[in-house]
């Protein structure tokens, strides 16, 4: 697509989570020239094809579904999350049994954090398709924001039970053990990301420090190491091995990874903390 800033798209991570998951158009005819449905053209190209299709009068409902929901992403990668709301309202009045609509109005929702409608939108979704991994892994990840860790975990693991290969369902479960302090299985849910992908520094990272709250800084100086060796300079590796380093040896041992990741990130160490790292 031309002129790729800005992307299509929904901001914020849930919202990402929505494009990358849901299928939104039907396969692109080749003959297809209208950016609505190929993805050529700007921003403003692709809204205005959506609204000249929409305005044309198709019975087409698949198709209008489809431009309504393009509609909502192109407007919510300019900033506009209600118009984006509305588009998907539309779209959900033209096929009410298409379950995408629902998923993607409750990634909006959850950004504008209203936690109960964007639950009640997976709910509906599920009810329509209940063999799509990724609408658990969002309900989950909405009772995650809404401090329900205990119903956060029963959508994760029906997320892991539909796509048991899947690193992205593996990681988001250990990053909910860590918060419940349950670090036997954070490690090994982290173990499943790296097996599945042993050339990615951050499941090392995440696995590092893990062991880091375990006080196991055996095994976490060696997944700080791989990390960094994948990704250099990588600042929260950087902090992980200084702290492995000061506290395996002498305080100031890892003095010059701890600067060197405080002035590539400035805010690394709060980010740290967040973690639960003392």
């Amino acid at each position: 697509m031309r002129n790729r800033a800005p992307k299509l798209g929904f901001p914020g991570a849930m919202l990402a989570l929505a494009l990358v998951f849901a299928a939104l158009a039907p396969q692109a005819r080749a003959e297809e020239t209208n950016p609505c449905f190929t993805g050529g053209g700007t921003v403003k190209e692709v809204l205005d094809a959506c609204a000249a299709f929409i305005a044309s009068g198709s019975t087409d409902n698949e198709r209008l579904n489809t431009a309504h929901r393009v509609r909502a992403m192109a407007l919510s990668a300019v900033g506009d999350l209600d118009a984006a709301i509305a588009e998907l309202d539309a779209a959900t009045k033209v096929e009410s049994s298409e379950p995408n609509s629902y998923f993607m109005r409750a990634a909006a929702y959850d950004a504008k954090k209203d936690f109960d409608k964007a639950i009640a939108d997976l709910d509906e979704a599920i009810r329509l398709d209940g063999k799509r991994g990724d609408f658990y892994m969002l309900r989950g990840i909405v009772y995650d924001h809404k401090g329900d860790l205990d119903r956060a975990l029963v959508e994760f693991n029906e997320k892991v039970k539909l796509d048991p290969e899947s690193s992205e369902a593996y990681s988001k479960r250990a990053d909910l053990y860590r918060q419940r302090k349950e670090y036997d299985p954070a490690v090994a849910d982290y173990s499943e990301v790296i097996k599945r992908d042993l050339e990615n520094a951050k499941g090392y990272i995440d696995r590092g420090w893990i062991y880091v709250l375990k006080g196991d800084l055996d095994k976490a100086g060696p997944d700080f190491d791989t990390a960094l060796k994948l990704h250099q300079n990588d600042p929260s590796a950087l902090v992980g091995r200084g702290l492995v380093k000061s506290r395996k040896g002498k305080p100031t041992d890892g003095s010059d990874d701890l600067a060197l990741a405080q002035q590539l990130e400035p805010g690394i160490f709060d980010e740290i903390k967040k973690l639960g790292v003392e």
